[in-house]
């Protein structure tokens, strides 16, 4: 991975942060990868707060938004100023999205690649970046990490 700032220009539109072909154990560990990290971590209901304010395990978080209609979720991460959004929107793929303005360097960047790695370490899958959208696996990949 290398920065590149053509990638970060604020042009109005977000960032995503994608991995395809998601399964209930990515997003499990997924979780439990964050959880690690010593990031801030804030996690929000939109309809009714969890008992303990916290992420549900991953199949309830999935079996709650799947028999609540109404029902909403996110998940934001704070790396290094960078704020990384996720509204579980399928779970067939978790998307995260941020603000390009907030990549403005190298040093920037850094945290922008920490959060990757972490991603793909923690689910073994490729993470890509790409231009905000919905069909993202149509759309090139403006970054990508595959862990070892």
């Amino acid at each position: 991975m290398r920065y590149r700032s053509e990638d970060f220009d604020v042009d109005g539109a977000l960032r995503d942060v994608c991995i395809f072909d998601a399964e209930i154990d990515d997003w499990k560990n997924l979780l439990e990868g964050l959880a690690l990290t010593g990031w801030a971590v804030h996690f929000t209901w939109t309809l009714f707060e969890s008992a303990d304010g916290g992420i549900a395990d991953a199949r309830s978080l999935l079996d709650r938004l799947g028999s609540e209609p109404e029902e909403s979720a996110r998940l934001a991460v704070e790396v290094g100023g960078i704020w990384f959004s996720c509204y579980f929107f399928d779970i067939d793929e978790i998307e995260f999205t941020f603000d390009p303005a907030d990549v403005d360097g190298p040093a920037s960047f850094a945290h922008l690649e920490a959060f990757l790695r972490r991603l793909a370490d923690s689910t073994h899958r490729r993470v890509v970046v790409t231009m905000e959208g919905t069909d993202h696996r149509t759309m090139p990949a403006l970054i990508e990490y595959s862990p070892v």
